[in-house]
């Protein structure tokens, strides 16, 4: 009988035994996050040793097995397995790095890169995919293999941004995949599998809300990474539609919310890279979720798509898994747990193309295309929205934009106005950007197009802008007496409770 499951107990203990030595060894070193009032709102510094602490448990756990366990390594297991051991190394000394010294986001990802190489180097490669027909990647199957692992890795670190939410999905995600992999008699990717689920188990001790330890960029990443290369190995080899949607369902999580956050920029006009709290953790925060409940919820979640997956494998259905990741997303956005705001952005983006598409602009009719969501948040902006629309009609403009993202305030909103049928060249047209500053913080921007030939000076409309905005920032500022000090949300409010160790206070 093959012992695998010695791996998870094994991880679990030796988490629980070595994070509290590796938080004194943390906070001596700095390798810690301290709250800066802004984004990161616990009360004191938390060491960020998770992620650490899970890779050495994992490394011993996995290797304890496989000389105890009764499991069998071939040629290719040994090879492969070396690689991963060398690219997750890679992996955590950039994730350690990032958590100390804050790197940036083109050294991080070069890092990323350099570790999904080892895992291409050592023969972690699929060459083609079958629906109806087989289609094959050919010289392009490394890129897929790049896309693959990098979006798995990032997704998870996106993610991990509440007590308990990524350690959560890794735990639930890698168990199923572990299943998969024993019942494909795949016992190496279950031995791996289960000492993640286990390390993230006994870590899970340390990070429920409040956490006393952070599995920081090295832990969420580490997990992507792993479930990343376990998914190229036990399922995508074997090319059927099937084997590639199990695993696309057991992360759907991470990747519905990165999905979401990338929609939710683009769509407002931001960057993908800039940070928000329009991520899944914040958004149950503020439906008034405790983090408990939140982590419940994400649990429910993860585990309908891990089973749809599960059953996908079992039954050589694609459909379990892609049925399990619809309804997943239907219970989210009808229950308002996440995902309400960038449904309404994407039908507001298709429903401006399609009238932009049927409207034919005559001689005595222009007409106006407007959007406004509330992404985030309460406070009520449509009167500061109607002033700029008036100031817009009023100076003949052609487009005027308002997009607030207040994280500190949990405040985000979006609003579009624009003149349909405007035909007017870059070179015809100006446009210029003021920020809405309030406490020294920048909360948001408006954002004003107009020919350049308008009947209104150019220097006008600008000098009537600053002054609009001004009077905007004054009523912000009279109006909510709370944008300073910052906001917390009730996770970050809540006292921390219970026996704390005393390496990890």
């Amino acid at each position: 009988m093959t012992f695998v499951y010695l791996s998870f107990f094994t991880a679990a203990l030796l988490v629980l035994g070595l994070l509290p030595l590796f938080a004194i060894l943390a906070r001596r070193v700095g390798l810690v996050d301290k709250p800066d009032n802004t984004r990161k709102l616990h009360k004191s510094a938390i060491p960020l040793v998770g992620g650490l602490t899970v890779f050495v448990a994992g490394v011993v756990a996995v290797t304890v097995t496989l000389l105890f366990g009764g499991v069998t390594l071939g040629p290719d297991d040994l090879r492969e397995l070396l690689g991963l051991l060398a690219s997750a190394t890679i992996l955590v000394l950039v994730g350690v790095l990032d958590d100390r010294f804050n790197l940036r986001g083109r050294q991080k990802l070069f890092g990323q890169i350099v570790a999904v190489t080892l895992l291409i180097v050592t023969g972690y490669q699929f060459t083609e995919f079958v629906m109806v027909i087989p289609v094959r990647f050919g010289i392009f199957s490394v890129l897929v293999i790049y896309a693959w692992c990098l979006v798995a890795i990032n997704a998870m670190n996106l993610l991990d941004g509440a007590d308990g939410f990524a350690s959560t999905i890794g735990i639930v995600s890698s168990l199923a995949m572990g299943f998969l992999a024993f019942y494909q008699g795949k016992y190496v990717d279950a031995t791996i599998c289960l000492a993640l689920a286990g390390g993230l188990l006994g870590f899970l001790r340390y990070n429920f809300p409040p956490a006393k330890a952070y599995l920081g960029d090295t832990g969420s990443m580490l997990i992507g990474l792993v479930l990343a290369a376990v998914a190229i190995r036990s399922s995508f080899k074997q090319a059927a539609m099937y084997s590639v949607a199990a695993p696309i369902a057991m992360l759907a999580i991470p990747f519905i919310d990165t999905s979401a956050a990338i929609i939710r920029r683009r769509l407002t006009g931001r960057s993908i890279y800039h940070e928000d709290r329009g991520h899944m953790h914040h958004v149950m925060a503020k439906r008034g979720l405790g983090p408990t409940a939140s982590l419940v919820w994400v649990a429910l979640l993860c585990t309908t798509t891990a089973v749809g997956g599960v059953l996908a494998t079992v039954y050589h259905q694609a459909e379990y898994a892609i049925a399990s990741i619809a309804f997943v997303l239907i219970v989210m956005v009808a229950g308002r747990i996440f995902g309400r705001a960038e449904s309404e952005l994407l039908y507001r983006k298709f429903a401006s193309i399609a009238k932009s598409l049927f409207f034919v602009p005559n001689r005595q009719q222009q007409r106006v295309l407007e959007t406004s969501v509330q992404i985030q948040g309460h406070r009520a902006w449509d009167e500061s929205w109607l002033r700029l629309v008036e100031f817009a009609e009023e100076h003949d403009l052609n487009q005027i934009t308002l997009d607030v993202n207040a994280p500190w305030m949990h405040e985000a909103f979006h609003a579009d106005w624009k003149r349909a049928g405007v035909r007017t060249s870059p070179s015809q047209q100006w446009q210029v950007e003021l920020p809405l500053v309030v406490t020294n913080r920048i909360l948001g921007r408006v954002s004003v197009k107009a020919d350049r030939n308008s009947r209104i000076p150019h220097h006008d409309v600008v000098i009537n802008l600053m002054k609009l905005t001004s009077d905007i920032e004054n009523s912000i500022l009279e109006a909510e007496p709370a944008v300073s000090p910052p906001l917390a949300s009730p996770a970050d409010r809540q006292p921390q409770s219970g026996p704390v160790p005393s390496s990890l206070t």
